[in-house]
């Protein structure tokens, strides 16, 4: 393929992605770290905080807008791209570089990251940053280039967790790197390691200031999670399909292929090529890591993004032609296409509230019924999808399920006060989806009169679509005179 049928290729898939960019509607991610900007923080329960920090300056640029969110994750995608090539042409030239390139930009992994704010777009932003840093810092030696190395990294951490196998990556090359083994006790890895430090000591100050209670969700409560499920193949065959829709079926393969003819060198030898070693370092501890975990918890198609950056150095010696990665363009191309068709017109219902359609619908319904109700609060419970959403819709604030001791994420940190609510009247909002509403089989208000003297049903909300189908339930219910729970400051998580 030649330079200007690769630039052509590449400006068609960021057509694409613009396209759904402006398409897309308010996911509750979107709400819910949007959620996050506004109320800035050192870090937040489930996340580190740099979502956020994104976020807000791209609202302060361009206004508060659903498409203001999806700028921002198309405009720092973009720029992630950019810096993986930078990347690249460290280790590759010529064909090898062009296919490895195109190997992630023409993927529905970037799409994913264009279109749905989540901390998964600073991480690969940083996370690139990190890559480009850390090689160069290794080629020179320079101390400079390693305290820069240390900060990236560190903001890939302050971006998601997952942004601890950067650190670590480090280490294991180190370690297995005969020719940079002796690096490890020196001036510059200390120095890295300081540096990383001082970058994530936000997370850590905020950790330690609530307990640790991030670090104990992300960890000890997922690994309890992990540890009380059994064996499940059918977790594995999930996730495992999820990735490939993700990085499409060959690269994805030849990555474990690659795995593999790299730990059979290994034991035969004891020794690697340096770049197959550097990138093998960012790439397969995730990647194995978490495909183990797959067997017995859901991995979601997120969790692995970081990853496939440096795996394309490993993998791209397997494309001896363009003739495979023309192929992988050619599924991409349809993928797009049917998401496309999918969020302009949804022939496919989706049965789920993590969804991009009918939320304005319910937030317009929800401000008619409250105008009637003007003094009521209002408050749901799935966790956080339905009050984030409603909460960037709507100018009142509207709680969360701790307001009836149910999980409420960020919401249970922030809105600790609710003993000042005693007494008043609220209107609660419940999707037909709700998994806490479903579980109660059809006692819902039995379970409200708990927290309220007196609960009725309001009204039922019905979502549309442009055919009259009905696609999404929420029923309100009128509650009065609240009862707020002994303890007002719960967990973000039963």
């Amino acid at each position: 393929m030649k330079q200007k049928e690769i630039i052509g290729v590449i400006l068609l898939f960021s057509i694409l992605r613009l396209i759904l960019t402006f398409m897309m509607g308010l996911m509750p991610q979107d709400a819910y770290y949007f959620y996050y900007s506004t109320h800035l923080s050192l870090s937040y329960f489930d996340h580190p905080p740099m979502i956020a920090y994104m976020l807000k300056f791209f609202t302060l640029l361009f206004g508060k807008s659903v498409l203001t969110l999806h700028l921002a994750d198309f405009i720092v995608t973009s720029f992630t791209l950019i810096i993986f090539y930078r990347f690249l042409k460290g280790f590759l030239q010529g064909e090898a570089l062009r296919k490895a390139f195109m190997l992630i930009a023409t993927t529905p992994l970037i799409t994913v990251l264009s279109i749905n704010s989540t901390p998964d777009v600073p991480l690969l932003f940083f996370w690139s940053l990190s890559l480009l840093f850390i090689h160069r810092a290794i080629k020179s030696n320079k101390i400079i280039d390693w305290i820069i190395s240390g900060i990236f990294v560190g903001l890939t951490f302050d971006s998601k967790y997952t942004g601890l196998f950067a650190w670590g990556g480090v280490v294991l090359l180190l370690i297995f790197s005969q020719k940079l083994r002796k690096t490890i006790i020196s001036w510059q890895f200390l120095l890295f390691t300081l540096f990383f430090i001082i970058t994530a000591l936000p997370v850590i100050i905020w950790n330690v200031d609530n307990h640790f209670i991030s670090f104990k969700y992300q960890s000890t409560q997922r690994a309890a999670s992990i540890d009380s499920f059994h064996f499940q193949p059918l977790l594995f065959l999930g996730s495992f399909g999820s990735q490939l829709l993700l990085v499409l079926p060959v690269f994805y393969l030849l990555i474990f292929k690659a795995a593999y003819e790299l730990l059979r060198k290994w034991l035969i030898s004891y020794h690697l090529d340096e770049k197959e070693l550097f990138a093998a370092s960012f790439a397969l501890p995730i990647i194995l890591f978490f495909t183990f975990v797959s067997f017995f918890y859901w991995v979601k198609i997120n969790w692995m993004m970081p990853a496939f950056l440096s795996a394309t150095i490993l993998t791209v010696r397997y494309f001896k032609t363009w003739k495979a990665i023309y192929w992988q363009i050619a599924l991409s191309f349809l993928i797009h296409i049917l998401a496309i068709i999918e969020i302009g017109f949804m022939p496919f219902p989706v049965h789920s509230d993590d969804t991009w359609w009918g939320w304005k619908q319910l937030a317009d319904r929800v401000t008619s019924i409250h105008q009637q109700h003007p003094n009521d609060f209002l408050f749901s419970d799935d966790s956080y999808k339905t009050a984030a959403v409603l909460n960037f819709y709507l100018p009142e604030k509207v709680y969360a399920g701790n307001i009836i001791e149910q999980d409420a994420y960020q919401f249970a940190l922030n809105d600790t006060a609710l003993h000042a609510l005693a007494n008043q009247n609220a209107i609660y909002i419940t999707s037909s989806l709700n998994k806490h509403n479903r579980s109660l089989k059809n006692n819902v208000k039995d379970y409200l009169l708990k927290y309220f003297r007196e609960v009725e049903p309001l009204d039922t909300i019905l979502l549309k679509d442009r055919n009259g189908n009905i696609r999404r339930r929420f029923a309100i219910y009128s509650c009065r005179h609240y009862m707020p729970p002994a303890h007002s400051i719960q967990d973000p998580v039963k």
